[in-house]
């Protein structure tokens, strides 16, 4: 009965927080629900949510990825300056995706090869590659990025891209063997091994997949804001696994859904650009965003806990 309230209380708090938050913003802030303000919303939500789309692959496996912020920046680095050196879009867009995929597939390869634990690898990789983003670009912002390249960041098209990755993914892990799959590995990979599942190889797909996300997240961003630098992306990693764990899915893996993270995200991106809005000092949203996983966590582990003294008990 005390998992089952836990549980209950667990599934409603994003729904709950995201229409506090709503009330005290509209309340606080004049024309908060004005049509300029949702777009500005709904490109927050494109950036944090592509990159939380990817990071619950990760966490539903068992693993996590510290290095998307630091993927997206050394992505767009190097698309910056293929933009800067007047390379025609498409061929830009192709160096920028396939770079974040290579940097996730590195991520893979350190995690399934070499057995080292994705916290590590990924803490590592972090500052990896944006040291080499700083390098390779001397720390400079490109600037006078061409037209074309702001499409892909305005009015609705971040939205768009969203739920198109949205539904892209509600369908690998709803109606494939693979999503299938990743719930096995993080709920118990040893047995998930035993099972016949290619743990290695559908690892290095996750993390590829989360490079990916990273790179697309920065196409927007430089659509967004119209530059490219080797600094930007700093802590958008924890934002993704915010909307992840606040939005319901389980940080050791195993239990949880896309359709949580879009709840997650949208809270999120809320929340910032909420804070904003108001003025509060950037500081005092990390803290807050820390106090959301914070509690998210604690009211996970009341949950399995209970369960497990249930379970417990009965035996």
């Amino acid at each position: 009965m005390q998992a089952r309230v836990f549980s209950n209380i667990r599934n409603l708090m994003p729904l709950l927080l995201l229409v506090i938050m709503l009330i005290f913003f509209s309340a606080y802030i004049p024309n908060f629900f004005a049509l300029q303000n949702f777009e500005n919303i709904s490109r927050q939500i494109a950036v944090y949510g592509i990159l939380a789309a990817g990071m619950t692959l990760a966490i539903l496996s068992g693993g996590i990825d510290l290095s998307v912020g630091s993927t997206l920046a050394l992505s767009i680095t190097v698309g910056g300056m293929a933009i800067d050196a007047g390379w025609p879009i498409y061929l830009v867009y192709i160096i920028i995706l396939s770079v974040g995929g290579i940097l996730g597939a590195i991520n893979g390869f350190l995690v399934t090869r070499l057995n080292i634990s994705p916290l590590i690898v990924t803490l590592a990789t972090v500052n990896i590659y944006r040291g080499i983003a700083m390098v390779i670009s001397r720390g400079l912002f490109v600037t006078g990025i061409p037209k074309s390249y702001l499409v892909i960041g305005g009015g609705y098209m971040p939205l768009i891209l969203y739920t198109a990755v949205y539904l892209i993914f509600i369908i690998i892990t709803v109606y494939t063997k693979f999503g299938r799959n990743i719930f096995a590995m993080g709920g118990n990979e040893i047995a998930a091994i035993y099972s016949g599942v290619p743990v290695k190889r559908y690892k290095l797909y996750i993390y590829t997949i989360v490079g990916l996300t990273a790179a697309i997240a920065g196409l927007i961003f430089i659509g967004r804001s119209g530059f490219s630098a080797p600094q930007v992306g700093v802590g958008y990693e924890f934002n993704a696994i915010a909307a992840v764990v606040i939005g319901g899915t389980y940080i050791l893996g195993g239990d949880g859904s896309i359709f949580r993270t879009i709840i997650g995200s949208i809270l999120m991106s809320v929340l910032i650009v909420g804070l904003t809005m108001l003025g509060v000092d950037p500081n005092w949203q990390g803290a807050v965003t820390g106090g959301l996983i914070l509690l998210a966590i604690s009211l996970d582990s009341l949950r399995y806990y209970g369960g497990r003294k249930k379970v417990g008990n009965n035996e």
